[in-house]
Order: C-alpha cells, then sequence, then structure tokens
C-alpha cells in the first residue's frame, strides 16, 4: 500500500514538471491543434503532445521500483515476460499515437498497427482467458483467447481515443478507471497491479493540472493510444487474481463511457455512411455541447457518469444483491438517458441519420459525375487555365466552398471563397507531377468529411488534367 502511494506521489511530481516543459517545446515547433477544423471545439492553437510526460510519469516510479530490490520489483520479476511485453507493447503505441500527431498516417494503416501490439501483448502473456457470463458460469476460452484479447485492447484504444474532445475529459475518466482499478487490486491483494495503477493514478492527476478546462495542452494520439492501451491491460492484470477468472463485466463498466461512445460512434457513421474512420462531430460530448451544456459542466457530467459505472462494476466484487440491484438500475436508467438526450434511442433520431446518409451518398456520386464531366471537357495538353476553369466550376457546382492554389514561382490563388480562419473541413491535395504545387480544398462550416469518395473524385480529375 505504501508502495502504490509512494508511485502516487512520484508520478504526480514528474508529470507535473515534464508537462510544462514539453508544452513549451510543442510550441516552439508548432506541434498543435489545429481550431479552425470544424469538429475543434477551442479557439486557440493548442499543443498536442502531453502523451509523452503522461507516459514519463507513470514510468519513473514504476522504473525506479525495479531497480530497487522490494516486493514490488520481486513481483515484476517473477513474471518478466509480460512485465516487458507490456513495456515494449506501450513504448509501440506511445510511437503509433506520435506518428498520428506529426504526420496523419492513413486511419487503415494506424489500425493495422494497433492490432500487431494488441497480439504482441497476447503473445507475451497479457491474455484473456476465462470468460464469466452472468447466470451462465466460466468459459474457458481457449483458441479464442487470443481473438478477446486483440479485440478487447484495440477496442479499448479506439473508445479513448473517440472521447478525448474536451479538456480534461479522456484524463479524468481514465483517472477514476485508474483508482477504481487500484481499489480492485488492493481488494484481491495484488500489489504489483496497485503499484501499476497507483502510478497512472499520480501521472494523470499532474497531467490534469494543465488539462483541465481551459487547458494549456492536450495529450494527443499519442496520449489516448497510451492511456487506451494501460486501460486496457491493467483491466486484465487487475482482475485475473478473482476466483471466477477474469469477468469482463467488471473492466467493462470500470471503461463503460469510451465503450459506449466508441458503439454508438460506429453506429452513427455506418448509419451516416461516412466511413468508419472519417473524423466527425457527433460523439456524445459533441452532443452535449450542442445542447447548450457548457464545457466543464459536460466534462464534470461524464465525469460522473463514469464515477457511478465504476461504482457498479466495484460491487460485483461485494456479496449485496441489494446494492447490486440498486446501481445497475441506477446505471441503466443513466445510461438510458444519456442516450436519449443526444439523440440515439429515439426513432426519429435515428431515421434523420439514415437520411443524412442517403443525402451523403447521394453528394459523393454528384461530386464523381461532375469530376468525369469536367474532365471529359479538357484535353491531354491541358494549361493552367484548365485548371482554374476546373476548380471555378467545382466551387460553383460540387460543394466545396473554396480552394486555395499554392505555387513557389507566383501569388496564391483563390477560387471560390476561401478564407484562412474559418472553421471547416480542409484537405490538401498536391497536383500531380508537381511537388511544389498544392490545392487546399475548404468545405466552410462541414463538420466531417471529406469522404474517401471525395478524395478519390478529386484526385482523379487533377490526373486528368495533366
Amino acid at each position: 500500500m505504501k508502495t502504490a502511494i509512494a508511485a502516487l506521489i512520484l508520478g504526480f511530481v514528474v508529470s507535473t514538471w515534464l508537462t510544462p516543459l514539453f508544452r513549451d517545446w510543442a510550441m516552439r515547433i508548432r506541434l498543435i491543434d489545429d481550431p479552425r477544423e470544424g469538429r475543434r471545439v477551442h479557439e486557440q492553437p493548442i499543443p498536442r503532445i502531453g502523451g509523452i510526460p503522461i507516459a514519463l510519469g507513470f514510468l519513473a516510479p514504476i522504473l525506479g521500483l525495479a531497480i530497487y530490490e522490494n516486493d514490488i520489483s520481486a513481483a515484476i520479476y517473477a513474471d518478466s515476460r509480460a512485465v516487458v511485453t507490456l513495456f515494449v507493447g506501450m513504448a509501440c503505441i506511445l510511437a503509433i499515437g506520435l506518428a498520428d500527431d506529426l504526420f496523419n498516417p492513413p486511419a487503415k494503416w494506424r489500425l493495422l498497427a494497433i492490432v500487431g501490439v494488441a497480439a504482441f501483448t497476447w503473445l507475451g502473456g497479457n491474455q484473456i482467458e476465462l470468460l464469466e457470463v452472468p447466470q451462465m458460469g466460466i468459459f474457458e476460452l481457449g483458441a479464442l483467447s487470443a481473438p478477446v484479447t486483440i479485440l478487447w485492447i484495440v477496442g479499448v484504444i479506439v473508445a479513448f481515443n473517440f472521447i478525448d474532445g474536451l479538456d480534461g475529459l479522456a484524463a479524468g475518466i481514465a483517472l477514476i478507471a485508474s483508482i477504481t482499478m487500484f481499489i480492485m487490486a488492493l481488494i484481491t491483494n495484488n500489489v504489483l497491479w496497485m503499484t501499476w495503477t497507483g502510478a497512472v493514478a499520480g501521472s494523470l492527476l499532474g497531467f490534469l493540472v494543465f488539462n483541465f478546462n481551459p487547458a494549456s495542452i492536450f495529450m494527443g494520439d499519442s496520449g489516448s493510444n497510451f492511456l487506451g492501451y494501460m486501460m486496457a491491460v491493467i483491466a486484465i492484470g487487475t482482475t485475473q487474481k478473482e476466483s471466477t477468472g477474469i469477468a469482463l463485466l467488471i473492466p467493462m463498466l470500470v471503461l463503460g463511457l469510451p465503450i459506449l461512445d466508441a458503439a454508438l460512434t460506429m453506429l452513427r457513421r455506418a448509419l451516416l455512411r461516412e466511413g468508419m474512420f472519417l473524423s466527425e462531430r457527433g460523439h456524445l460530448h459533441h452532443r452535449l455541447l450542442d445542447m447548450g451544456i457548457s464545457h466543464r459542466d459536460v466534462v464534470l457530467t461524464l465525469w460522473g457518469v463514469t464515477l457511478l459505472l465504476c461504482l457498479g462494476g466495484l460491487t460485483f466484487l461485494t456479496d449485496v444483491d441489494r446494492l447490486q440491484i440498486l446501481l445497475g438500475v441506477t446505471i441503466s436508467g443513466t445510461v438510458f438517458g444519456l442516450m436519449f438526450f443526444t439523440g440515439y434511442v429515439r426513432p426519429h433520431d435515428l431515421r434523420t441519420m439514415w437520411n443524412r446518409g442517403l443525402a451523403n451518398l447521394a453528394r459523393d456520386k454528384a461530386l464523381a459525375k461532375l469530376s468525369t464531366d469536367l474532365a471529359q471537357t479538357v484535353n491531354s495538353s491541358s494549361t493552367p487555365d484548365d485548371l482554374g476553369s476546373v476548380l471555378e466550376k467545382l466551387t460553383k457546382d460540387g460543394g466545396i466552398t473554396g480552394v486555395l492554389h499554392t505555387s513557389p514561382n507566383q501569388a496564391d490563388r483563390i477560387f471560390g471563397v476561401y478564407d484562412h480562419d474559418a472553421k471547416g473541413v480542409r484537405t490538401e491535395i498536391p497536383i500531380p507531377g508537381s511537388e511544389e504545387n498544392n490545392l487546399t480544398f475548404l468545405w466552410k462550416g462541414r463538420l466531417s468529411g471529406p469522404t474517401k469518395n471525395e478524395v478519390r473524385s478529386l484526385r482523379e480529375i487533377l490526373e486528368k488534367l495533366q
């Protein structure tokens, strides 16, 4: 217990010390979140490299304990394969998130890399081997252990990536979850995982000093990936000493809000037909903001929902049936109310999303047809004037607000209405055959996109102009 508290304090000190240093460094190199993107809720550029101080704040006490000979270091070396795998997986997942912050690689490659890290983690011994289903008993997963573990780790990482949309929201949820898992480890006398969760909690507390509204630094994808990975693996570790095996219901409740938001996001994107990897402004926190609730109140409300879910998870470690029933009814009512007010259980809301999906399909087809028609009007010896006329046509009839043509040899050209400070969706597409000439397309006021089909249509017409 004392060691876990010491890990919490040291994690807090290191995170509090490092976070402003990385914040200032990120501002100098312009590694920031652009507030002009349509789904952003902040007004000023904010550094997005907070995942690194969070990770270092967690590592400092753990590495110190691994070097210093004590009961915790003995527990670490007793299962060194799983621990080393966890450290390597943590470093890889942090690097994947950092690469996303710096270079924004295609989502499918990021997902594939995350699946690889999850598979590596399973091979290293961090596995879900048993599954308890209420009223049905315990099942050994056997060959299903690998896919269930990989799905769990990837799902939690994606869920934290989705929920990281407001100042302090993801960090606060992870803090509440880590404290809950600390209590679970304490109840089961799992001293190693008590230390893990204490270090995570301390690191998050230090980061929240700078991340709570108004935030001066964001955790970025490096932070959300790291937290998702650590929460998923810690959830496995803190339940492995349960006499009934791993009851996934407990960690699913503890991490219930991010998981719920991820599930609703997949449903919404399927209905809207905009692609599963398309960023948009439709998460639970966005919808609560659109209802007129203040930024801080949304965060505190969702923290409260998380706390309620965590209390529900802890009741499964007790034998008080009446308490379990009471919290079960309260949680069910709270989750239903949240989904009702954010528009996920009313038939009208679902029908609206379906109709928007049909409109999105029609928009994609219209742009594809326009691109084909325009490509047929130019010959193989196209000139800059041909490009200009095509871009004018796209801004007039293609649903695009404006286009900025950047060329190093002449002044920038603007087609349609291009506002450098306007919120909306921007996509940069290089002109084929030229490494220095780029086109930046702006959809002003739009909250999601462009879709893969829209980008494909635009690339096709630019290629035909050459």
